[in-house]
């Protein structure tokens, strides 16, 4: 009787013990896709403890043809602030209310954030106080990184001009204020992100593409095959120009054995169009040609039409697909149908599933790991495994909810 009270006391403790995540120790490589109902946002901490932000989700729309989610925690809770928050519960102790990179991918709303009327004005800065910008005033970031000049937005994209000059006020008030160092994302190089604390030889983050120009695949040569913004111009067209999402920061983050691609919400074709009718607007072509299979992906694109083709990712047969979608129509069931051609036993997971849109994909939700919440990689010390966790995003405590793996890296 007493050896079943033992064991019981034992499994009771163990089952508590997987409740919380523990914390970051040296030689973790932690992922996190936070999810604030409003976009996209991956939080990572690096083998050493650098942190890196990619994106800060704010988008302010509310009614629409496609409707976004319900914002998590909960509509009293502002994105940004969603986003300090569980920042500063995962952060590692060493990194303090600081940020080492903060990477805007583009420049949409649903990755940097979006400011109205009722947006709080920062008292010191003057700018309004809305996605990385929140984030921006209560973290330091130390590196605030874009795909490229915000001024150079091409004609045709959705870009909302007062947005993108808020951000750059805030910016230079980061610069000013706070010593913030503010550059492009470049293209082909592999040492631009890199780990600040001490030296870690496993770990590298390539640069894969900005802006419309993409690594060769050769030392740090780039190029393009977007014709020249006057030729653009002559043709008279407006779908001949590159919209902002192709535009999008690529990288590919290696640990060792371990591989995840991200490319923010590139695509091969406008989501709910025919066709294209301009082949360099593939930009998913000649990014599928200079990377290979990875552990995880980053679903380009909150995992909706017109992206994650069959030609990339046949080239990155990812293991494990984490999929930022934040509206009533991601994921999109042909998306899901290529993703699972490609690796049949992939494991996707959402942040958040519409109910308008679960009879849509009807045919792959048995299929789906996880419908909602934050996500949690947690890659083992050297790269050789990692764990996906999801995490309750209904409160500040998340608690798991969910555990996969360990797995092991390609």
């Amino acid at each position: 009787m007493k050896r079943i009270s033992i064991l019981l006391a034992a499994a009771i403790l163990a089952s508590c013990a997987e409740k919380e995540v523990k914390p970051w120790k040296e030689g973790y490589l932690d992922i996190h896709a936070i999810n604030t109902g409003r976009g996209e946002c991956m939080y990572y901490v690096f083998p050493d403890g650098t942190t890196m932000l990619v994106d800060a989700a704010g988008s302010t729309l509310k009614k629409h043809k496609y409707m976004p989610m319900a914002p998590r925690p909960d509509s009293t809770v502002s994105n940004g602030a969603a986003i300090i928050n569980y920042i500063r519960h995962f952060q590692p102790k060493t990194a303090g209310d600081r940020v080492d990179y903060a990477l805007i991918s583009h420049f949409h709303a649903d990755h940097m954030g979006d400011f109205t009327k009722h947006t709080p004005v920062h008292p010191d800065g003057g700018f309004r106080m809305g996605g990385i910008c929140e984030v921006g005033a209560a973290l330091f970031l130390g590196n605030i990184i874009t795909r490229g000049d915000y001024e150079k937005v091409w004609a045709s994209n959705t870009t909302r001009k007062e947005n993108l000059q808020n951000f750059m006020d805030f910016v230079s008030w980061s610069e000013n204020e706070n010593g913030s160092d503010y550059s492009w994302f470049i293209p082909g190089v592999d040492d631009q992100i890199v780990p600040l604390k001490k030296e870690c030889p496993l770990f590298k983050v390539r640069n894969i593409a900005a802006s419309g120009y993409v690594w060769t695949g050769e030392g740090n040569e780039v190029r393009t095959e977007i014709p020249p913004r006057e030729f653009l111009d002559s043709l008279g067209d407006k779908n001949a120009y590159p919209n902002e999402n192709i535009l999008s920061s690529v990288f590919v983050m290696s640990y060792g054995k371990f591989d995840i691609f991200s490319g923010g919400d590139i695509q091969y074709k406008a989501p709910r169009t025919p066709d294209y009718n301009y082949d360099y607007l593939n930009i998913e072509h000649p990014v599928s040609k200079v990377v290979g299979e990875v552990d995880v992906m980053k679903a380009s694109h909150h995992c909706t039409s017109g992206t994650n083709g069959e030609e990339i990712l046949g080239a990155l047969k990812p293991s494990v697909v984490v999929a930022n979608t934040w509206r009533d129509i991601q994921p999109n069931p042909e998306t899901l149908g290529r993703i699972y051609d490609a690796s049949p036993s992939c494991k996707v997971f959402l942040t958040n599933l519409a109910p308008k849109n679960e009879p849509v994909i009807a045919d792959y939700i048995d299929r789906i790991a996880s419908k909602g919440g934050h996500i949690l990689i947690r890659v083992a010390k050297g790269g050789d495994s990692y764990t996906v966790y999801t995490l309750d995003d209904g409160g500040f405590d998340y608690r798991i909810t969910g555990k996969w793996g360990p797995f092991k890296s390609k």
